[in-house]
């Protein structure tokens, strides 16, 4: 097998799982992706690989897009920053049960860098809201579930980051700021 066809099998394996939702299938190919492609450009040359990786992030902003709740969906107010990773969401919620992915989405490496400051403030007339940070294929982080105020500093792995924040019979407001 030459090393372009070796590319586009990758590149279309990638892809459709992506597509299917496997998401901890996917996350380990993408974390493995910079081994595999460093192995092809050592056959063929450096100019696949780095197409292949324009094409991988291309992909994967497709992909990570998806994942967010859409503008119509939202309870709230969304403003994106620089990018979907940071931006500030304002929302009431009457009664609310459902969850929202609000920032985030699939990079092998962020242009901006792998931190961000996460400023929330979340108050709980009734019900249960949970803010929360998910990382690939690990369990959501907490960051904040009861009145008050959280502000801290989380750095980014490889793959795939959202935060959002699940509701249960939720009544109350959050207003978030991540830079």
């Amino acid at each position: 097998m030459t090393g372009k066809r070796i590319l586009c099998i990758i590149l279309i394996c990638m892809g459709a799982l992506s597509l299917s939702g496997c998401n901890s299938i996917y996350q380990a190919l993408s974390d493995g992706t910079e081994k595999i492609l460093d192995v092809a450009s050592d056959t063929v040359g450096d100019t696949p690989k780095n197409t292949a990786l324009d094409i991988m992030d291309a992909l994967n902003e497709i992909v990570g897009n998806t994942v967010l709740t859409s503008e119509s969906s939202l309870q709230g107010e969304r403003t994106t920053g620089i990018d979907n990773y940071v931006g500030t969401y304002s929302a009431e919620y009457e009664d609310f049960s459902k969850t929202e992915y609000l920032f985030g989405g699939v990079d092998v490496e962020r242009e901006q860098g792998n931190e961000l400051t996460v400023e929330c403030v979340l108050k709980v007339d009734s019900g249960t809201a949970k803010v929360f940070w998910i990382s690939g294929s690990e369990k959501p982080v907490s960051l904040i579930e009861t009145d008050g105020t959280y502000k801290e500093t989380i750095t980014l792995s490889s793959g795939s980051n959202y935060i959002g924040i699940e509701c249960e019979d939720f009544t109350g407001s959050m207003e978030l700021n991540i830079k």
